[in-house]
């Protein structure tokens, strides 16, 4: 082999290892579904947001350099969601920098359950259509927006300002310095002070939200 087909197969075995490390990895665990698993390298400045339409997902601090995802796809019990296509759901990932994108385009008739191990980051954005949010997490700048269901999060480390508004249901902030909760006929909004830099905010439509600064 001469040294150029050498240098050639190297970086072909590079641009692979690359790949199969940037290509979320999906298996069918049964007949019923499809599980994703990926990781992505992230930094203290990383800026991530979820964005998907329906289905849950739990936040989990971590100490690694990554993010750690694990999507599973089931067909949706509702069914004015449609007819559920498992084979089209794909996890597509956008990272340019310190900015990270986790997007699922297509999703007729099928809901996903995300576990979500985040490690210190700069940001954290969710929108979700319907469905459910919670978990535990470092303190971070934070915008949270979610159509109809439940928030219920713990954020770990000093915060500047929380703000959670709901137009029909409760919200409750604690463990802040400062922290107000105030409900009107079917609305209610909270808001918390404290000494650190994070600042959070967090919108329903329908549903509960309940922070708790640790």
């Amino acid at each position: 082999m001469t040294r150029q087909q050498s240098v050639c197969v190297s970086a072909l075995m590079l641009i692979a290892s690359v790949t199969a490390m940037s290509v979320p990895f999906a298996s069918t665990a049964n007949a019923g579904e499809r599980e994703f698993n990926a990781s992505y390298s992230v930094n203290d400045d990383t800026a991530f947001k979820l964005e998907f339409g329906v289905g849950s997902v739990t936040f989990e601090r971590s100490s690694d350099d990554s993010i750690e995802v694990e999507m599973i796809a089931k067909p949706s019990e509702k069914k004015w969601f449609g007819k559920a296509n498992l084979e089209a759901v794909e996890l597509n990932a956008e990272q340019d920098g310190d900015r990270l994108v986790l997007t699922v385009p297509e999703q007729d008739g099928v809901t996903l359950q995300w576990v979500i191990r985040v490690p210190r980051i700069a940001e954290l954005n969710v929108d979700l259509g319907v469905g459910q949010i919670a978990g535990d997490v470092y303190a971070s700048d934070m915008d949270i927006n979610l159509g109809i269901g439940d928030i219920d999060l713990e954020v770990y480390g000093d915060v500047d300002s929380v703000k959670t508004d709901v137009g029909i249901g409760d919200t409750h902030v604690s463990g802040a310095e400062e922290n107000s909760n105030d409900r009107a006929f079917i609305s209610a909004s909270s808001r918390a002070k404290g000494k650190g830099d994070a600042r959070i905010n967090i919108d329903t439509g329908i549903g509960d939200i309940t922070v708790r600064i640790k």
